[in-house]
């Protein structure tokens, strides 16, 4: 019972030992990851045994704290980073713990900063979202990567340098996702080169979406629900790359019933819809379809039919912000033009693109061209369709005249 009750009396002293009484950091002892992440990073002992864990067994026993201190000072200071930004990198990538800061950090980074031209910012936010970057390779993973891509999909490098800096791109493999993922692709969708990478420029994560669980469902129930053939599915992918992400059951599926059923559509009307806007897929209904319905219905005194018959023949109306576009083209039309309400109200019936064309780039510079030929300044809503040398010829002003409105605008 002595012996138990000594045994019982040391553990609860080594256990209760305070942190400064630990080895000194030159000596080499297990934990000295999880004692930084506790001490230095105030982690739960949950995350730095999760931390520690991820590290080789013969890794974490030879770390030192000398060599975690060196790494996450450099970290800090390198980057920026805050005690939370600190944390975060640690608990995501420990295996930076050990590694050498001028053999590998460094080289590395500094290969970041110059191969995707990357300011100090950016670069930041670049390794934020996956530290683990920073311990690869660069000659046998991060370098290869990029001219792989490069050659694959015919990339210059302004465009070579738009996909690396996307981390989620250098953090696949080639072999076992980026290659069959690419094939995939150009496979289903009948794709060319340029097209693949079109695709790819604009939505760079899809290569880190599953096939078999996101992307293969997405495209058959599109097609099945719509009745689309290869071109059309192509030519809505191309719009729309991100809906290849898309949530059939949350997203898609509630989107097209509810546009449906509001419009009163026919299948071939809603088809005609999503080949017009595909972005109407992933739109959220209560934050912008709707109120954008209501305020077209309202600000134009639509009924129900005349909704759908503007919306069918340019869904791309949808795409526009009721305060920031719509509302003040309106007031344009009105105050600057002089054109009467009901008559702005006949002419977007009659021709919704109206509502489509920039403010900034066609509208105001052509009104301003109008009052200096003194000409009437109704002649810029029926010209919209025309060029700007079309335009110009019609007033008999040279064009130069217009692109120094365009420039003053």
């Amino acid at each position: 019972m002595a012996r138990l009750a000594c045994v019982l009396h040391l553990s609860l002293t080594v256990a209760l030992v305070p942190p400064v009484a630990r080895p000194p950091s030159h000596v080499v002892c297990s934990g000295a990851a999880y004692d930084y992440c506790i001490q230095s990073l105030g982690c739960t002992a949950k995350e730095a045994a999760k931390a520690e864990g991820k590290l080789l067994p013969r890794t974490a026993e030879s770390l030192t704290r000398a060599q975690i201190d060196c790494v996450c000072n450099w970290l800090q200071s390198e980057l920026e980073l805050s005690d939370v930004e600190l944390r975060t990198f640690v608990l995501r990538a420990p295996s930076l713990l050990s590694c050498y800061v001028e053999t590998n950090l460094a080289p590395t980074l500094e290969w970041f900063r110059s191969t995707l031209d990357l300011g100090d910012a950016e670069l930041k936010k670049f390794l934020i979202r996956r530290p683990p970057l920073l311990g690869c390779s660069i000659e046998a993973n991060l370098a290869p990567k990029l001219e792989w891509l490069q050659t694959t999909l015919d990339l210059r490098d302004l465009e070579l340098k738009k996909l690396g800096r996307n981390p989620v791109v250098l953090g696949l493999s080639i072999e076992d996702n980026m290659a069959p993922k690419l094939e995939w692709l150009q496979r289903r969708l009948d794709l060319d080169v340029e097209q693949l990478k079109k695709i790819l420029l604009i939505k760079p994560n899809l290569l880190a979406y599953s096939i078999e669980e996101n992307m293969e469902p997405t495209l058959t129930w599109l097609q099945t629900r719509l009745g689309l053939d290869t071109a059309q599915l192509r030519k809505a992918v191309l719009i729309k790359p991100q809906l290849l992400g898309y949530s059939v059951e949350k997203k898609m599926k509630p989107n097209l019933d509810w546009v449906q059923m509001r419009l009163d559509l026919e299948e071939e009307q809603l088809k005609k819809m999503v080949a017009g806007s595909p972005s109407l897929l992933g739109y959220n209904i209560e934050d912008n379809i709707e109120p954008k319905l209501r305020w077209l219905q309202s600000r134009f005194d639509l009924n129900n039919a005349e909704l759908t018959c503007m919306l069918t023949s340019l869904p791309t109306l949808l795409h526009l912000n009721i305060e920031k576009n719509l509302e003040p083209k309106l007031r344009f039309f009105e105050r600057e033009l002089g054109i009467a309400c009901v008559d702005i109200r006949a002419r977007v019936i009659r021709k919704p693109p109206l509502l489509t064309y920039s403010l900034a780039k066609r509208y105001q510079p052509r009104l301003k061209v109008c009052r200096a030929a003194g000409a009437d300044p109704v002649i810029v809503l029926n010209s919209t369709s025309k060029t700007d040398a079309e335009f110009c010829k019609r007033l008999n002003v040279p064009l130069e005249a217009l692109r120094a409105a365009q420039e003053d605008v």
